[in-house]
C-alpha cells in the first residue's frame, strides 16, 4: 500500500471470494456511498462553525457483517482438502452482497448510539444536537461542536470498542483529497495536488508545457475513422482520471471533462491531445483549492455575487454542439465562498431557442436547489435568505415571474418545465434573479473560455492557489517555460 505521496508503506493481502461466480438472486446488492457534494457541504460547516473532527478507517470492514444467505466455496490454494469445501459465515470481500451487508451492519450500530439517518443521504447521520457522522465504505468522519465533545468522545469510544479501526486523528486526507485548515481564521481548503501529480506521471506528461486553459475554444469533432481497442482504452483511462478530479475539487475543468467524455467510444488523435491538455492544465494548477471561509459573504460582494450564505447560478449555451445542435447547461452552488455542487452537461433534447435552453437549465438547477433545501431543513441548517437562483437571460426570468406566460412552444417537455417553474416561483419556494452575463459564475460550465475569461471564471468559482498563499510549497513536476 502506498501513502498520499506515492511511497510504499506496507504490503497487504486478503482472501477474496469470486462473487462473479455467484448465481443471481432477488436479494438487494446496492450499497450507497456518501455523495461528494455532501462531503464538501460538511467541510463548509467544519470551517465556519469551527467543528472538531475525527477521522478513522475500519480494518477489514466487510468481515464485521454476518452473511444472511448460505454460501459455499472452495478452499483457497495451499489449503485445499480433497472432497471438502467451506461454508462462509462472514461477508468476505468479493461477495455480491458484502458492501450492502456492511452498510446495514454499520448503520444499525450507529442508530443504537442515538444517531439517526439523514433522509436525503443514507451515509450521513446526526443526533440533531451538534454531532454528525458520515462514512464512505470504511472511511469514517465524525464531527461535533465543542460543547458536544463529551458525547462525541462517547461515540468514538463505542466505535473503537465495536470495530477494529485505525485512529487517524484530525481530518487531513479523505479519499485522496488533501484537507488543510486554519481554525483561527475559520478557513478550510481542499485540493488534489498529489492525485493530479500521480496521473501526470501515469500518462508520461510531466515534461510537457502547461496550457493556460483546460481546453481549446475550437470545437472537438467526431472521429471519421475507427479507433483501435488500445486507443479507446488509453483515452477512457485519461478521461476517467480527469473526471475524478473535476467532480471532487476542480469545477474549473468540469466542462472539459464533460466534453471529452462524449468521444469515449471512438476517440481520434484530436481527442487524445485534448485530454492531454486537460491533464497538463490540472498539473499546472494542481495547488488550486476550494476555500470555505466564515468571512466569504463580504468577499463575494467584490465578485458581484449576491451577499448570501448560499449562492446558486444557472446558465445554458444554446445549440453549441455542432453535430447534434443540443445546448450545454451548467449550474453552480456556492456555500460560504466555496463551490459545493456543480454540473456541466449536454441537454438530452434539442431546443429551438435560447429561452427554451435556459428554461431547461433553470428547471434542473431548481430541482437541485429544492433537494438542498430539504437536506438543510432535515439537519436544522437554516439559510438567512430566500432560495435564489441567478440567471443571465431576462426573457426567461420575465416568462417565470409575469402573470401570463408568453412562451409558445410545441415542445411538450419544455412547456411542462415552464409551468413547473412558474408554480415554484408563485409558491415562493424559489426566486429567480438576473445577473449580467460577464458576472455569471456558471458561464465556464457551459462552454470553453479564452484565457482572460477563464481566469475570471476561476475567481468567480472561489478557487485559490495555495502555493501563492504560502500554505503549501510549490514543487511543480512539469516544464512551465511557456503556455500553449
Amino acid at each position: 500500500k502506498f501513502d498520499h505521496d506515492g511511497y510504499l508503506t506496507r504490503y497487504k493481502a486478503r482472501i477474496c471470494v469470486r462473487g462473479d461466480l455467484q448465481p443471481m438472486t432477488e436479494q438487494d446488492t446496492y450499497a450507497a456511498t456518501v455523495k461528494m457534494k455532501i462531503f464538501r457541504f460538511i467541510l463548509a460547516l467544519i470551517a465556519v462553525y469551527d467543528l472538531d473532527t475525527w477521522h478513522a478507517d475500519v480494518t477489514n470492514a466487510f468481515l464485521n457483517s454476518l452473511l444472511d444467505e448460505v454460501v459455499y466455496c472452495k478452499l483457497p490454494d495451499g489449503f485445499s482438502i480433497p472432497g471438502m469445501c467451506i461454508r462462509l459465515l462472514r461477508a468476505l470481500y468479493g461477495l455480491r452482497r458484502a458492501p450492502r451487508l456492511w452498510q446495514e451492519e454499520f448503520s444499525s450500530f450507529l442508530k443504537t448510539l442515538g444517531l439517526r439517518q439523514v433522509k436525503e443521504e443514507l451515509c450521513l447521520f446526526t443526533d440533531d444536537d451538534g454531532i454528525f457522522l458520515l462514512f464512505y465504505v470504511d472511511d469514517i468522519l465524525l464531527l461535533s461542536r465543542k460543547d458536544r465533545s463529551e458525547k462525541a468522545a462517547a461515540v468514538r469510544a463505542a466505535l473503537l470498542q465495536r470495530y477494529e479501526m485505525k485512529d487517524l486523528g484530525e481530518l487531513n486526507w479523505f479519499l485522496g483529497i488533501r484537507v488543510i485548515r486554519d481554525r483561527q481564521q475559520c478557513k478550510l481548503w481542499i485540493c488534489q495536488d498529489s492525485y493530479i501529480e500521480k496521473i501526470t506521471y501515469k500518462y508520461n506528461l510531466q515534461f510537457r508545457k502547461h496550457p493556460s486553459t483546460p481546453m481549446s475554444t475550437d470545437p472537438l469533432t467526431p472521429n471519421t475513422q475507427q479507433a483501435s481497442p488500445q486507443q479507446i482504452l488509453a483515452y477512457q483511462g485519461k478521461t476517467g482520471s480527469i473526471n475524478y478530479a473535476t467532480t471532487q475539487t476542480r469545477p474549473d475543468a468540469a466542462r472539459a471533462a464533460s466534453n471529452l467524455a462524449e468521444f469515449a467510444t471512438n476517440p481520434s488523435q484530436q481527442h487524445q491531445d485534448a485530454a492531454d491538455q486537460t491533464i497538463l492544465y490540472l498539473d499546472g494548477t494542481r495547488y488550486y483549492a476550494i476555500e470555505f471561509s466564515a468571512s466569504a459573504t463580504s468577499q463575494e460582494v467584490t465578485l458581484a455575487w449576491p451577499a448570501t450564505t448560499l449562492g446558486i447560478a444557472s446558465d445554458a449555451s444554446f445549440g453549441n454542439c455542432s453535430v447534434t445542435r443540443r445546448s450545454t447547461e451548467g449550474y453552480l452552488f456556492k456555500l460560504f465562498g466555496g463551490p459545493i455542487d456543480w454540473s456541466s452537461t449536454k441537454q438530452k433534447t434539442v431546443t429551438t431557442s435560447t429561452t427554451e435552453a435556459e428554461l431547461l437549465a433553470l428547471s434542473h438547477a431548481a430541482t437541485e436547489a429544492l433537494w438542498w433545501n430539504r437536506l438543510f431543513e432535515d439537519i436544522g441548517f437554516k439559510l438567512d435568505h430566500e432560495l435564489i437562483i441567478n440567471c443571465d437571460n431576462q426573457q426567461t426570468i420575465r416568462l417565470l415571474v409575469k402573470d401570463l406566460p408568453t412562451l409558445i412552444t410545441k415542445l411538450k417537455h419544455v412547456d411542462i418545465r415552464q409551468h413547473w417553474l412558474r408554480e415554484q416561483v408563485a409558491d415562493n419556494k424559489i426566486k429567480i434573479t438576473w445577473i449580467p452575463t460577464n458576472r455569471m459564475p456558471a458561464d465556464g460550465l457551459t462552454k470553453p473560455l479564452p484565457r482572460q475569461k477563464h481566469e475570471s471564471f476561476i475567481q468567480q468559482l472561489g478557487l485559490v492557489d495555495l502555493s501563492k498563499l504560502g500554505i503549501i510549497q510549490n514543487s511543480s513536476s512539469s516544464y512551465s517555460g511557456g503556455v500553449c
